[in-house]
């Protein structure tokens, strides 16, 4: 089934417990971000302060994966590796795509957990998490749309 993609945060929010659980197939390959209302500028300013710069996406292969970066020369180069299984989201205790990076990864990123749940083919809500006091209350949305090839 195919779900009208959210323009905002609060729309997002809304259908997170709707939406399809994908399984890790479903995600293999690179999937490019697109940030929602009001958080349009804001987000990509604020990967920017945390190590991501330019933030192009992710790339999925089996349960490893990797976030993408622009370099200022135009190559994009691969940043944070992760990982990626299925468990119980902190949403919604419904099971999700759950994206984690490793213990010693730099700061604030050790303590990010990603979940993901898919609109349709090729397109799928991200919320983001922190496990800090209060961060797992509200994840902050953000949708991910397949590269093709």
């Amino acid at each position: 089934m195919t779900m009208t993609a959210p323009d905002t945060v609060r729309r997002a929010q809304a259908m997170w417990s709707g939406l399809a659980v994908p399984s890790i197939a479903d995600l293999q390959g690179t999937w490019r971000p697109v940030f929602l209302r009001p958080l349009r500028h804001a987000a990509p300013v604020g990967l920017a302060v945390i190590g991501l710069p330019r933030w192009e996406g992710k790339r999925f292969d089996g349960s490893v994966g990797t976030n993408l970066v622009r370099r200022r020369a135009g190559a994009v180069e691969e940043r944070l590796p992760m990982t990626l299984g299925i468990g119980e989201s902190w949403a919604d205790g419904r099971p999700a795509a759950v994206v984690s990076y490793a213990s010693e990864a730099p700061r604030p990123w050790r303590w990010v957990r990603d979940e993901i749940r898919l609109l349709g083919p090729g397109s799928a809500v991200g919320l983001t998490f922190t496990d800090v006091p209060g961060g797992r209350r509200h994840g902050l949305p953000f949708l991910l749309q397949r590269v093709a090839g």
